[in-house]
């Protein structure tokens, strides 16, 4: 009789156990003991059942042959699986796996919209655009600047000495960029920058009287330049750009002669937002 009772309450116990669980049968024929939480069309989504309060977990239904739930039923979920040979009866635990701190990242965003801090020294508020392309080997760049300052900087000094009251107003650029290696935070670059800038300045129009009269009239800049700088990425999102440009500029015929060659320098101190 005790035997019995024994036999009976041993039955009780591993039946409550078997049933308490939901097991998963998989096509390569290990079985996972889970609480299945949810099943789409595409995926089942469960949690480790030695672990209900830790991290749910995914597999594709076409890895899976059936579902023997907790209470008792079944279902099948792919019926087109191979024939099983099963190789392991023991519980698998899913691990979670950390996933390594990839440099590239910084790489995700590919425009950068920035304000040359260097050429507010100049009276200039200065905006750029660099939009990355090739898998990040090539950048465009394009540039939009406007002058408050009441008379020309020092960098386009040459120009205020030629002509009388000589005012820088706007200036416009397109470039391109090359970087030889996308994996660094830091990256230098190389290319070419097409500059257009545009100036007013007074000049005679009449002497009666012994007295000159001026007027406001237009002069130009166009250059091209070699471009050699560093994008730094500080973050994802928060980049700096620093470069130099240098090439012989194209002057309105206006300009004195002995200035015509002088060569153009073009500075940046870049700070802006990647996105």
């Amino acid at each position: 009789m005790r035997i019995f009772l024994f036999l009976v309450l041993t039955y009780f116990c591993l039946s409550k156990n078997i049933f308490s669980q939901d097991v998963l049968y998989t096509v390569s024929g290990s079985i996972i003991k889970a609480k299945v939480i949810e099943i789409n069309a595409n995926e089942i989504k469960y949690k480790n059942f030695n672990n209900l309060e830790g991290p749910m977990y995914l597999i594709y239904n076409t890895d899976v042959v059936l579902i023997q739930f907790a209470n008792g039923s079944s279902q099948i979920i792919n019926g087109n699986a191979p024939a099983l040979n099963p190789i392991k009866t023991e519980t698998l635990v899913a691990k979670k796996t950390q996933q390594k701190p990839n440099q590239n990242l910084y790489y995700m965003n590919q425009n950068l919209l920035s304000i040359n801090a260097l050429a507010l020294a100049n009276g200039d508020v200065t905006l750029m655009y660099d939009r990355d392309f090739c898998n990040s080997k090539l950048s465009l760049s394009v540039l939009g600047g406007y002058n408050f300052n009441t008379r020309m900087g020092f960098l386009n000094s040459f120009i205020n000495s030629s002509r009388e009251h000589a005012k820088k107003n706007f200036d416009v650029g397109l470039g391109i960029n090359f970087m030889p290696n996308n994996t660094k935070r830091g990256q230098y670059f190389v290319g070419l920058l097409a500059k257009y800038m545009g100036y007013t300045y007074d000049t005679p129009i009449d002497t009666t009287n012994n007295q000159l009269i001026f007027a406001k009239a237009k002069g130009y800049q166009m250059a091209v330049m070699v471009t050699n700088g560093w994008f730094v990425r500080i973050s994802q999102n928060f980049n700096f750009k620093i470069f130099g440009s240098f090439g012989i500029p194209i002057n309105s015929p206006e300009l004195k002669s002995s200035y015509k060659i002088a060569p153009k320098i073009y500075l940046g101190y870049c700070f802006g937002y990647r996105f």
